[in-house]
């Protein structure tokens, strides 16, 4: 790849550490807030709160408008357990995302841990009520078609 670093000087950040890249972004992006202003304090949502929102860094949030998420209500046990599955591994990303930038966040790291433990539980209790989430696993039984043998939401009709 043949870049021209003298017309785009910024753009040449091959020998720059962490630290300076994101400098250098927050001064070609005006009015952006840095990721981590504070680093002892991570100053989440919940899983619940952050999935509804899309964004579990209460400093990083900025609300659309008027707009305000609708809560989400399973209408049964399936939708809940499932429902947790999505918040947990939800909140596990993001924590995870963080981690690729700050890795040394030791705060950051022990929730991000707590919320994979927890979402592997989730995991392991919709599974083995309601069957395998991927083909990857453990509550195959050895068939790995399992999956197809329940509903697919569409399939069940309206509410």
């Amino acid at each position: 790849m043949n870049r021209n670093y003298e017309l785009y000087p910024q753009l040449d950040t091959m020998d720059m550490n962490m630290e300076e890249f994101l400098n250098l972004n927050q001064s070609m992006m005006p009015g952006t807030k840095p990721l981590m202003p504070n680093h002892d304090t991570l100053n989440l949502f919940g899983p619940y709160q952050g999935f509804m929102y899309g964004n579990l860094f209460r400093n990083l949030y900025e609300g659309y408008q008027n707009y305000k998420p609708r809560k989400i209500i399973p209408q049964n046990e399936q939708e809940e357990l499932l429902n947790n599955v999505d918040q947990l591994t939800f909140a596990a990303h993001e924590l995870n995302l963080l981690l690729d930038v700050y890795p040394d966040n030791q705060e950051a790291l022990q929730k991000f841990n707590q919320y994979r433990k927890m979402a592997q539980q989730a995991i392991e209790a919709y599974e083995s009520k309601f069957g395998p989430l991927t083909v990857m696993s453990d509550h195959l039984n050895q068939t790995p078609w399992a999956w197809e043998e329940t509903m697919f939401p569409w399939e069940r009709g309206a509410n």
